[in-house]
Formats: structure tokens, C-alpha cells, sequence
């Protein structure tokens, strides 16, 4: 084969065509270059590009978004509050179902303490007594949301009696602030959300701390293994989860079993 026939060939052969890798900025090189061009159109034609990339982060966002809430589960509860006797959702708990979700769709979220504007800002003041818990929702795509949650610090029982330090108090109600936000901003229904089989909507009641001692003094004497077995015939999955209104039949239950080992086995002959 010849040069020319060699030249021929790859004349014919489709080159890859350069790809600029940012055109926008290439544009107002170009245009700033010239020196006929009003440098107040050149800013109008940035203004118009960053309004045409904010709409579309916006977009982005939104998208995604929908696709987020669509996927996330309802979280169980699995924690106990002892001066409500009610249950909730610990933040570890959402988390772990939440994040692998919205990560996926290119979110992040960023938490920080927050304080109010001064002289006619952007946010309220804070109420007495309660710290505000700021969330930047982050996109993949450039847009972030900003929300906010106050919440009272979690040091007094439901009494009005101290029963946390207030670094402790702080930590508690920063990480049920945040627990709060990320299922504020992806629609998370937790179980205390839950009213299905509530009677009109009223929570569930617990029994108490004094109750669940009394019963776990039982399962110390009964069983072996920490009264499991009882637990799940009664349909709880453990003492603190066991409604007020199954308490009676509880304590009755165990009497009742305590009662019975209590009585003398019988050996072979004797007389009945």
C-alpha cells in the first residue's frame, strides 16, 4: 500500500470531535474580548445563565426529592419514654433506614445549632428556654433548602423535676431535633405516628418503671431466659412495650405460674 492509498484511508476514518468542556465560560471569553461589547451585557448574559442553572438545580432537586419519599419506609419505634409512657423513634434508628435512601438520590444533610436574627432577620427569635436545630439540605445538583426545628431542652421529667445535666439535656434534644428534621424533610412516618389499633387516636400507655420492675422480678424467679417466651405470648417484645391495659393480665399470669412450681411433685405410690 502505497503513501497516497495510506493518506486516502485515513482521510475517510471518522475523527473524534474535541469536546469544550465549558462552553459558558469559552462564550464570555469571546465576548469580553471584543471591545465593542458592553461589559452591562455581559453581565446580564451571567445573570441569565446562573437563573437558568439555579432553575434547573431546582428542578434536579425536586425530582429526586419525589423519587427519595417514594422509597422511604415507615421507621419503628424503638425506644421508650419513661415519663410519657410512650414510644418513639431513636435518630440511629432513622438514620439507618433513611440514608442509604436519600444518599442514593444525591441528597446530604449538614446540621448545625441556629440563632435568631437580629434586627429584623431572616428567622424568628428562639422561645425561652428551647435551642433551634438548623438542617442545610444539600443536592448533588447545586440547590440546598435550609430548615429548622426548636425544641425545649430535655432536662426536666414530666414532674417538672430535673433529671439530666445540661450538656446531657443538650445532646438529647439536638439528636431528636435532628431525627425530627430528616423525617420532616422525606415525609418519614415513624410508628408514633401510627394510630392503627389506637382508639381514636389515642397513644399507647406503658406501664411504668415500678411495673416493669415488679415483672422483672418475676422473670428473675420463673425463667431463664428473661421471661421471652411469656413476653411473646402476651404479644410484647419486651417489658417496657407491655400496654397498661395487659399489666393485670401480666402480674395475674405469673402468679398464677409462681403458684403452681410452687406445689410438691408428686412421686410414684403416693397417695391421692
Amino acid at each position: 500500500m502505497d503513501d497516497v492509498q495510506k493518506f486516502k484511508e485515513r482521510s475517510s476514518e471518522k475523527m473524534p470531535v474535541p469536546i469544550q468542556e465549558n462552553s459558558f465560560l469559552a462564550t464570555i471569553e469571546r465576548l469580553a474580548s471584543r471591545p465593542d461589547i458592553d461589559p452591562d451585557k455581559i453581565k446580564q448574559f451571567m445573570d441569565m445563565q446562573e437563573r437558568i442553572l439555579d432553575r434547573n438545580a431546582k428542578q434536579a432537586f425536586n425530582i429526586d426529592m419525589m423519587n427519595a419519599q417514594r422509597e422511604m419506609p415507615i421507621v419503628p419505634t424503638d425506644a421508650n419514654n419513661q415519663q410519657t409512657n410512650s414510644k418513639y423513634s431513636l435518630y440511629k434508628t432513622i438514620l439507618k433506614k433513611a440514608k442509604p435512601i436519600y444518599t442514593n438520590y444525591g441528597f446530604s444533610i449538614m446540621f448545625y445549632e441556629g440563632f435568631d436574627s437580629v434586627e429584623g432577620g431572616k428567622w424568628p427569635p428562639i422561645p425561652d428556654g428551647e435551642i433551634r436545630t438548623f438542617a442545610d439540605v444539600m443536592h448533588r445538583e447545586g440547590h440546598t433548602k435550609t430548615v429548622y426545628i426548636d425544641m425545649p431542652t430535655d432536662d426536666k421529667g414530666i414532674k417538672g423535676s430535673v433529671n439530666k445535666t445540661l450538656p446531657h439535656a443538650k445532646k438529647s434534644s439536638i439528636s431528636y431535633s435532628r431525627g425530627a428534621l430528616v423525617c420532616m424533610v422525606f415525609n418519614i412516618s415513624t410508628g408514633q405516628d401510627d394510630d392503627d389499633g389506637n382508639a381514636a387516636g389515642t397513644p399507647v400507655e406503658y406501664i411504668t418503671l415500678d411495673q416493669q420492675t415488679e415483672i422483672n422480678d418475676f422473670f428473675d424467679v420463673l425463667y431463664t431466659d428473661n421471661g421471652k417466651k411469656f413476653l411473646k405470648w402476651l404479644g410484647a417484645e419486651s417489658v417496657d412495650t407491655i400496654p397498661i391495659k395487659d399489666y393485670k393480665k401480666a402480674i395475674d399470669s405469673l402468679k398464677d405460674i409462681k403458684a403452681e412450681r410452687k406445689k410438691p411433685k408428686r412421686e410414684p405410690g403416693d397417695e391421692s
